[in-house]
């Protein structure tokens, strides 16, 4: 299954870029926006960039403000990427896990990394990285706001190699095969017993069942 590069809308100009693109972009973007007004001119805003840690075309640009803690990301992408059983999650730099009640913007600065990981079984494995370090709170003045997603890619199906796939057969998925367009489903030898599953935006796509509803 090979997945082709795949660009997203910044959800504050709607110009479309590839991944590293709007970073670039961003960065320029951003200063253009007016923060939320806030009496304490301490107050700061992070541009975080989410990735997986092996090669995928899945991708989030965050605005994440100072109130937001490792916890409210974590159910921020469970509920954006992830989530299907009730699974562990944890951050963590090298071998040192971070806890979930801290403030990001306490911990983070431009140019830092931290890894994520959610379900210790069937691992999906994500980068996060500190793209930029903003005044104010983020527009909008939400705890995380997204600023691009990566438009979903286009998954060649595994049959016939010709249309994209739009289900995952899970038997076959067990071996890395079963992708799907919609013609070769319905000639596919598992046969209608079968649920197919739809393949959602997200790198959780054909693990665990996960349907990204």
């Amino acid at each position: 299954m090979t997945l082709k590069a795949t660009k997203g809308a910044c959800t504050l100009c709607e110009k479309e870029y590839t991944r590293s693109g709007m970073g670039k972009h961003l960065a320029s973007c951003l200063t253009k926006q007016p923060a939320e007004s806030i009496m304490d001119d301490e107050r700061v805003s992070l541009h975080l960039q989410v990735t997986t840690r092996y090669p995928s075309d899945y991708w989030l640009h965050l605005h994440v403000d100072e109130r937001a803690t490792f916890k409210t990301l974590d159910m921020f992408l469970r509920k954006l990427w992830l989530e299907c059983c009730g699974h562990m999650s944890q951050f963590f730099v090298g071998r040192q896990i971070i806890g979930m009640h801290g403030r990001l913007v306490t911990l983070l600065r431009t140019g830092y990394e931290i890894d994520y990981d959610y379900d210790m079984g069937d691992t999906t494995q994500l980068r996060i990285k500190v793209l930029g370090r903003y005044q104010g709170l983020a527009p909008g003045g939400k705890a995380i706001t997204i600023l691009a997603r990566n438009h979903p890619p286009e998954i060649p199906c595994d049959a016939c190699d010709r249309h994209p796939a739009v289900s995952i057969c899970p038997e076959c998925n067990w071996e890395g095969e079963g992708w799907l367009c919609r013609k070769c489903a319905t000639q596919h030898s598992c046969g209608d017993e079968v649920d197919y599953l739809t393949i959602p935006n997200s790198p959780r796509a054909g693990v665990c069942g996960y349907t990204g509803v």
